[in-house]
């Protein structure tokens, strides 16, 4: 860690200045002295820096105004005049992290990067797109992100267009998101929460471009503004520079930003909303049900901390009392919500999902019912206990996955810091905090929260979302008439000002970009990546007896450990039930404990003890895979016997003939489905194309794609006919699958570690191997079935896939692949279906292990223009002549996505998927190399096999029932799902 020359940093004033003990590192606030504005540093030793520009942003409708200029400044700036610098720093620098997020309140821009070089660059050009955006000379930036009428000629019909438009058509398709905002609407009316930051897409197009740069030109100033730094630099460089360069160009601006609240109902509001239905669907059954309640202030940390365990045992874990009620009571097929913060007046939140309506006013019964014998009798505190024992192992453990430690960080400090200067690190001092929740165990602490914030609320909503049928279709009609209507008032030079308009748009963005505007976005050199791949390691050795790999990294005293059971022998038809097992397991009574102390136990103890399902393709082979079971447990050493024995009790005492009990989960995994379906269709496709070529994507389909969706809806359907057959196939998988015979283990640990599960391993395979065992049937061949499908949903928009195999088409893969993904997904794919198109995601994909290769649209308004935007790609990619500046970004932008920051779970994944799927260090390193030394026309020849595995056809789209119908001549079969 470099040490803060304070001397040095003339331009601010220092505020604070703590050692934040929790993370090890030194925090500092500075004011910036002319404009006020606000500065954060978390200075450490961590490599992985990260800078973040926030802005308080309170909308006052729902236009979506914080959320299309989120989208917009980063589309050029003063110093950065081309098009698009986001997605060229997306192409051309090595970030770990590069977005930008829109919130009730407020809007962040942070990036995160290893390479000193790099993390200027992207600070620069971020501060530059907030301060000094294009946005204000080019309308276009406005149209093409926001919404614009669209009319390429004067006789073609009138249309509305625009990225955030159809982000937001395709986000209120799915009925959670809409239980979500009119949560907001009701539970804070004329404020700033109610309304919607993200935009209405009936209230997008009332947006102008006046208002529009306005709000930009009131709250993304200095004085508005909270700059953050974190981890390893030069700070006292960086906030020189930073002044010099942005904040010494403004003077000090009052901005009143201030969040506008709600005062108390004065009780309970109640309020009847709508989301569409398809039509061969029965209302009956499909309403939501949700109950809000305001729960004080964000800046009221120990309350808020309570909250989130509260909203963890009351909803969240095995058997939760306010949601076993609601089960019990036949309210909803599933429950859900908790304690939503991100608001400066934040609130608790309960969903039952698929109830009939007139269950409304029960519903509020049994959660007022609940609650108060809670508070009479009192909470389990043991279930408080391990709630809060595993927040704080997770805080300490501090694994974010791939992501820079410092944007979980701003984003938490942002929940205090941005209503209250004094209150920038509340949010890192979290040991304390659980001190303190453990402390009031065994007080009235919270029962008394619960009696005073819901029991005894002035201020809270029941809410119905209802269903209507064809909702989607109406309001598609009502606005096609309506555009059609505005139309035929307008005079003919009106019309012809759209067109004009309209073909200006298109016209800036299909314009090459200039030779200036490209050189001046700041990149680093091929030469700055490293030319050696990372290694893993996996040593074989053995563990109690039984084969196993070890993975030497230092896990800070964390023992994890994979006991791998093969399940390839498994019939593909019983599949679903494996996956089934997989996700109760934990969630269900055993012999000894319920699934409520289990969960307690488990978190109070250890670290976690899951179960999953694994299909690890062979590398190099289009389709070889190894199916495998898994059993992952994490705990410190001497928690290592008491963990397995609460594993052993799980794998042969689970009770899975609790139906009961099964219904529940099975209803909440076809509702978490249903929301993945609506929400993430392009996800759902691309996992649905390959089971169109490959034996292991039919199996993956039966393990998580729609076909386990239909097969675990059928079971829900129909579960008094189906309930006895589930409960024996559990019985007789568990058997099957967890046999000591076919056990396999993963571990990384230290010395201490290795020798506590040497003897917990002995003690668990005898208990399984008493396990009653049965044979599953015999496995039977399978023949993929190209099925090229349409499924039809209630949404407003489209997620459009297609792929094949490269494979299949008699090639092999090369790292050249790697960097013409990068260049179709930034300059072609992204211009042609996102910007022109106006969807709101896309992309390709070419899999090195097992040539794969992928299309996909994200809430796309579009369906055959963006098929045929995919079969040019072959054009694109036989035109492309980068000059070594492009093409090393192109390079570089590769390695970004290849060279991600891996926490210590990361590492040990890594090294064990290289070591199930036979992948070498020598194919990663030459794979490597292979994108390194790529040429111009080493990319060029790839055209022909993105045509050969184009010219496969493989189609599925999942999306708006009438686009889906108008182009039915894509699919092989159409569908309702």
């Amino acid at each position: 860690m470099k040490d803060i020359d304070f001397s040095a940093i003339t331009a601010y004033e220092k505020e604070q200045e703590q050692f934040l003990e929790d993370i090890n590192s030194l925090g500092v606030v500075f004011r910036h002295k002319k404009t006020g504005a606000r500065i954060c540093v978390i200075s450490n030793d961590d490599p992985n820096k990260t800078f973040c520009a926030a802005f308080k942003t309170p909308p006052e409708n729902s236009t979506g105004v914080p959320h299309i200029i989120e989208h917009t400044v980063l589309c050029g700036s003063k110093d950065f005049p081309a098009r698009d610098p986001f997605m060229q720093l997306a192409k051309g620098s090595l970030h770990t992290f590069l977005n930008a997020m829109t919130y009730p309140d407020k809007t962040l821009y942070p990036v995160a990067s290893y390479n000193d070089k790099d993390f200027q660059n992207l600070m620069h050009v971020y501060l530059d797109a907030v301060f000094y955006p294009n946005l204000y000379n080019r309308k276009e930036i406005f149209m093409q992100e926001g919404w614009h009428y669209h009319l390429e000629n004067a006789e073609s019909p009138l249309e509305i267009n625009g990225v955030v438009y159809s982000e937001m058509k395709g986000a209120m398709s799915s009925p959670d998101r809409i239980v979500f905002e009119e949560f907001g609407a009701g539970l804070f009316p004329d404020s700033t929460y109610g309304v919607n930051s993200g935009g209405d897409p009936d209230v997008i197009p009332e947006l102008t471009y006046e208002y529009y740069t306005d709000f930009h030109r009131k709250y993304y100033h200095p004085s508005n503004s909270y700059i953050f730094l974190y981890g390893d630099m030069d700070v006292a460089e960086k906030l020189a520079w930073i002044d010099e360069k942005y904040l010494s160009n403004f003077d000090r601006l009052e901005v009143d930003s201030s969040i506008k609240t709600t005062k108390p109902f004065g009780g309970i509001k109640e309020l009847v909303k709508n989301y569409s239905l398809a039509d061969n669907e029965d209302e009956e059954g499909k309403t939501y049900l949700s109950f809000a309640c305001s729960c004080g202030s964000m800046l009221d940390n120990e309350e808020c901390a309570a909250w989130r365990i509260l909203s963890d045992i009351l909803i969240d874990m095995p058997g939760a009392p306010l949601k076993q009620a609601l089960m019990d009571a036949g309210i909803g097929q599933d429950i859900y919500g908790g304690f939503e913060d991100h608001l400066l007046t934040p609130a608790f939140i309960i969903v039952a999902k698929n109830a009939k309506k007139e269950y409304k006013q029960r519903f509020k019964d049994i959660i007022f019912e609940t609650l108060e014998k809670i508070v009479n009798e009192g909470l389990n505190e043991k279930a408080i206990l391990g709630t809060i024992n595993n927040a704080e192992y997770r805080w300490r453990e501090s694994d974010y996955g791939g992501t820079s430690k410092g944007i979980y960080y701003i984003i938490d400090m942002l929940q205090t810091w941005l209503y209250d200067d004094n209150k920038v690190f509340d949010a890192l001092y979290k040991n304390e905090r659980y001190e303190k929740m453990r402390s009031l165990i065994g007080t009235s602490y919270y029962a008394d929260l619960i009696k005073k914030r819901i029991l005894g609320t002035d201020h809270g909503i029941l809410l119905s979302v209802e269903p209507e049928k064809g909702l989607t279709e109406k309001k598609n009609a009502e606005l096609a008439k309506k555009l059609a209507d505005y139309k035929a008032t307008l005079s003919e030079e009106q019309i012809n000002e759209i067109v004009e308009a309209t073909n200006k748009l298109i016209a800036y963005q299909t314009a090459e970009a200039t030779e200036e505007e490209l050189s001046c976005i700041p990149s680093i050199e091929r030469t700055d990546i490293k030319r050696e791949a990372e290694n893993f390691s996996n040593i074989e050795c053995d563990v109690a007896g039984f084969p196993a790999v070890r993975h030497d990294y230092d896990t800070n005293g964390i023992t994890y450990v994979k006991l791998m059971f093969d399940i390839g022998p498994v019939p593909t038809e019983k599949l679903p039930y494996v996956s089934f097992l997989a996700g109760i397991l934990g969630q269900i009574d055993t012999e000894k404990y319920t699934a409520s102390d289990l969960t307690s136990e488990i978190k109070i103890h250890t670290g976690d003890i899951s179960f999953g399902v694994s299909n690890y393709k062979i590398y190099g082979k289009k389709d070889e895979s190894k199916l495998v079971f898994t059993v992952n447990i994490k705990a410190f050493a001497d928690k290592i016997p008491y963990a397995f024995e609460l594993a052993g009790e799980i794998l042969t005492a689970s009770k899975y003939n609790d139906t009961k009990r099964l219904k529940e989960i099975l209803g909440e995994d076809v509702s978490y489905k249903q929301r993945q379906i609506i929400g993430s269709g392009n996800a759902v496709g691309i996992a649905r194309i390959k089971s169109y070529y490959t034996v292991r994507g039919v199996k993956d389909e039966y393990l998580g794609g729609i076909e386990n969706y239909k097969f675990k809806k059928n079971i829900f359907d129909n579960f008094d006919a189906n309930k006895d057959a589930l409960s024996e196939a559990l019985y007789a998988a568990a058997g099957y699958i967890f046999d000591p015979k076919n056990m396999k283990i993963s571990i990384a640990a230290d010395e201490a570690g290795i020798k506590a599960t040497e003897g917990a391993v002995k003690v668990l395979a005898e208990k399984i191997g008493a396990l009653d065992r049965k044979d599953l049937g015999e496995v039977e061949a399978i023949v993929p079935e190209v099925k090229n499908e349409g499924f039809m949903t209630p949404s407003l928009i489209q997620f459009h896939v297609k792929g094949g195999n490269l494979f299949d088409a008699g090639y092999a893969y090369d790292g050249a692949l790697a960097v013409v993904r990068t260049a179709v997904n930034c300059d072609y794919l992204y211009n042609m279906i996102r910007l022109k198109g106006g969807a709101y995601g896309c992309g390709c994909g070419f899999a090195s292990d097992c040539g794969d290769v992928f299309f996909y649209s994200y809430r796309d308004p579009k369906l055959a223009e963006t098929d045929e935007v995919y079969m040019k790609t072959p054009d694109f990619v036989s035109a492309l002549n980068p000059d070594e500046t492009e093409l090393t970004k192109y390079i570089i932008g590769t390695f970004s996505g290849i060279d991600t920051p891996k926490s210590i779970s990361g590492k040990i994944g890594y090294s064990l998927s290289s070591y199930l799927t036979g992948r070498t260090f020598e194919s990663i390193q030459t794979e490597r190399e292979q994108i390194l030394d790529v040429t111009v026309e080493k990319m060029q020849s790839t055209a022909k096999i993105i045509k050969d595995v184009l010219d496969q056809g493989y189609t599925c789209c999942i999306g708006n029932a009438q686009k889906i119908k108008d182009n039915a001549d894509l699919f092989k079969t159409v569908e309702n799902i």
